[in-house]
């Protein structure tokens, strides 16, 4: 099934809790391993792009999963839906762009 595509900037949901407790909570893409494929020059997110945990400002997740069909320098591409290393999934995509 074709999902939109994310973009750095776009927010994950982040199950993981520190002991204390400190939630997650889920924040944006911070980083992207590449920049010269975007759209309206937001780059495209793909596998082992980093994401902050808002909860724990110095804490950061990775994208885990992506499209089975599309990727940009052999990494896949992130999409909404998609897995990440916490646990968490991203949340928001492009809706005119999507990838099985």
């Amino acid at each position: 099934m074709s999902k939109p595509v994310t973009l750095k900037g776009h927010m994950h949901v982040c199950p993981m809790v520190d002991p204390g407790p400190k939630p997650h909570i889920g924040g944006p893409v911070i980083s992207t391993q590449q920049n010269f494929v975007t759209v309206d020059g937001v780059p495209i997110a793909t596998i082992g792009d980093s994401l902050l945990c808002t909860g724990v400002p110095t804490t950061s997740d990775k994208i885990a999963s992506g499209s089975s069909v599309a990727s940009i320098q052999a990494k896949k591409i992130a999409r909404l839906g998609d897995a990440c290393a916490h646990g968490g999934r991203l949340v928001e995509g492009v809706s005119w762009i999507t990838f099985d």
